[in-house]
């Protein structure tokens, strides 16, 4: 375990070429084994160089339209529910159905209202996929964990195949039908698609193998399999994460209302300037909510730690300690958010941490919630456009607040791999009156 600032910079930017791999769980499922987050060495590489591109600022203002379409439908569900007389959520309850119509509509180009729509057989999907496994598979999953090479080779797996089959039809329907009738769609799948099509043009061949660690794979990484996969990480990596840090800050701006009251005062201000459009740019200009989503983040990171594998033999600098191939090192994110020596007073909620001046007075290393260097969060920029596009829908409509159920301080669930609240995630909304 490694909390260190300089030791991490090692580990995680300057000798990356030592720690390449994360300590991955092998799923035995094609789909879930060609994820980005678990693919090593140099395919991970390959399909990451390719992908990189997809979530550049150009590519993802190309899907703000889609995020913002389900941003209104939040405000639509919360405004209902007012009328209705309910006032009080569960705010990660929520969010989740706001992430996962996000995400369906940006990572398989469907369009799914969840939020007024609980029957939506894109949801039923989602919602089985998140499900625990029953008591008879845990010791498989434990085992997985333990020995995922022994698992590999006796092919143990605890994946509930039948939503991943759903996704995988998704995705090639969508494609077959996007190319058959030569149509577009702003959205990840598109853009996966184009660096397709971009690779092909650039290798100067057809598809190629489906199994990309075939040594007699052609050229092309991003085959439909990888393709499938990397919409199937995006939904998982970006449904619960997402859903979390909205949570927390719903939660932390309602316990701290001046803080929420300047968060309005900027939106409308910049908002002014764009003549009330939402735009990537306004985003943008929106420091301060910035800075509280970054403070969101220093005190409640949705993955609490991250690990990396050696792939070298590494002797870590101005140490004797020596790490052998194969070993795995734990990145404590949590523990390093809330050390004092990093962060004085470090339970407090206070934005201004994260003021340029305060920014250049700390390691950038004590700042982790979507890792660092080579392999750090792909999707970060499009993580936090969705998150703050949200956020501005609702705090020009609402207001957070404290209520009879908000527990303070929050507990968090130890058995949870993610961040959460151990009894959910509660706040009052109420309407905001126009002056």
């Amino acid at each position: 375990m490694v909390g260190d600032p300089e030791l991490l910079k090692h580990v995680m930017v300057k000798d990356f070429d030592h720690f390449t791999d994360r300590s991955f769980v092998t799923f035995n499922e094609p789909v879930m084994d060609h994820m980005l987050l678990g693919l090593k060495g140099k395919v991970w590489k390959a399909v990451r160089s390719v992908m990189t591109p997809t979530f550049s600022s150009g590519k993802i203002k190309q899907t703000l339209q889609l995020v913002k379409d389900c941003a209104k439908n939040l405000v639509v569900y919360f405004d209902k529910e007012l009328e209705k007389g309910s006032s009080t959520f569960e705010m990660k309850d929520v969010y989740g159905m706001f992430t996962m119509d996000t995400i369906a509509s940006i990572a398989f180009g469907v369009n799914s209202d969840s939020l007024n729509n609980t029957q939506d057989e894109f949801s039923a999907a989602a919602a089985r996929f998140f499900s625990p496994p029953p008591r008879w598979k845990r010791p498989i999953m434990f085992f997985q964990f333990l020995w995922p090479q022994i698992a590999k080779a006796l092919r143990l797996n605890v994946i509930d195949r039948t939503p991943i089959h759903f996704f995988t039809k998704v995705v090639s329907d969508t494609i077959r039908y996007r190319l058959e009738n030569n149509l577009r769609r702003s959205d990840f799948l598109q853009l996966l698609l184009d660096a397709r099509l971009q690779e092909q043009t650039n290798n100067n061949k057809g598809n190629g193998s489906t199994d990309i660690n075939s040594k007699k794979a052609s050229n092309e990484v991003l085959n439909e399999l990888v393709i499938t996969a990397q919409c199937v990480l995006f939904y998982i990596a970006g449904y619960d994460t997402t859903a979390t840090t909205l949570s927390f800050l719903s939660y932390c701006l309602a316990l701290h209302p001046g803080i929420q009251q300047k968060c309005m005062e900027e939106i409308e201000e910049v908002l002014r300037r764009h003549k009330g459009e939402i735009t990537y740019e306004a985003l943008q200009e929106m420091t301060y909510l910035d800075m509280v989503f970054a403070e969101t983040l220093r005190l409640y990171p949705p993955a609490p730690r991250v690990d990396r594998k050696v792939t070298k033999d590494f002797t870590l600098p101005d140490t004797d300690l020596k790490l052998q191939k194969g070993q795995k090192i734990t990145i404590p994110i949590y523990s390093i958010h809330r050390d004092p020596d990093h962060y004085p007073d470090p339970l407090k909620f206070d934005p201004e941490r994260f003021s340029p001046e305060n920014k250049a007075m700390r390691s950038q290393m004590v700042y982790l919630p979507f890792g660092s260097g080579p392999r750090n969060c792909i999707g970060m920029r499009f993580a936090l456009m969705e998150a703050k596009v949200a956020a501005v829908y609702l705090l020009q409509e609402f207001a957070f607040i404290p209520s009879k159920k908000t527990q303070v301080p929050i507990v968090i669930e130890q058995r949870s791999g993610l961040l959460k609240a151990q009894d959910g995630i509660w706040v009052r909304l109420a309407k905001r009156t126009s002056d």
